[in-house]
């Protein structure tokens, strides 16, 4: 008989606060890790509404 195990997995919330180049690039970084679950549509950040914040949670695979 074959038994698997699952993987253990922990949900990591993570709230960005940037420009939009830098979020897009953490953004992809966690889409191709395939840790990413969800990204929220951006909202403006800061005085001047130049920094974007973004809801990004992940999926972290324990091995």
């Amino acid at each position: 008989m074959n038994t698997t195990t699952a993987t253990r997995t922990r949900v990591l919330d993570l709230v960005l606060v940037g420009d939009g180049e830098d979020i897009a690039a953490l953004t992809a970084i966690a889409r191709h890790a395939g840790a990413l679950v969800f990204r929220s549509a951006p909202t403006a950040a800061g005085p001047n509404g130049d920094r974007q914040r973004v809801f990004l949670r992940l999926h972290l695979h324990h091995r």
